[in-house]
C-alpha cells in the first residue's frame, strides 16, 4: 500500500461538537497503517490544545488523547497562531508537541497532501 500524507483540518471547539474526536479517530486509523498525518486547528478548535482541560469523569480528554498521539505516533498539529491570540490561547498553555502555525503553513499542507479533509461543524 501507498503510503499517504494526509491533512485534517478541525474548526469547531472541542466540547460542543464531535469534530475534533472524529479528526483524532481518522488520524489515529491512518497513522496505524503507517500514513503521515496532520491536523490543523483554525478558529475555536484551537482550545483543544489546553493542557490545563480537566474533563469531569469518564468525559474525554481531548488535548490528553492528541498529545499521546504526538509523542508516541507521530502526529503532527499544527494550530493557527492568530486564532489561538485572538481566544487568549499562550504558547506556555497549549500541549507537549502541538506547533504554532498560520495560513502560509496550512496553504503548503493543503497543496503537499494526498488527502485534505476539513471538519467545519
Amino acid at each position: 500500500m501507498e503510503k499517504l500524507k494526509i491533512t485534517i483540518q478541525v474548526m469547531a471547539p472541542p466540547y460542543s461538537y464531535q469534530d475534533l474526536d472524529t479528526a483524532l479517530n481518522i488520524a489515529e486509523a491512518g497513522l496505524d497503517k503507517g500514513h503521515d498525518v496532520g491536523i490543523f486547528l483554525f478558529t475555536d478548535s484551537v482550545l483543544a490544545t489546553l493542557s490545563r482541560v480537566k474533563p469531569i469523569r469518564m468525559d474525554r480528554n481531548i488535548p490528553q488523547r492528541m498529545q499521546a498521539m504526538i509523542a508516541e505516533k507521530g502526529l503532527r498539529v499544527d494550530i493557527c497562531g492568530i486564532c489561538m491570540d485572538y481566544r487568549g490561547v499562550s504558547r506556555e498553555e497549549i500541549i507537549e508537541g502541538a506547533t504554532p502555525s498560520g495560513l502560509p503553513e496550512l496553504a503548503a499542507l493543503m497543496a503537499t497532501s494526498d488527502r485534505f479533509i476539513n471538519l467545519m461543524a
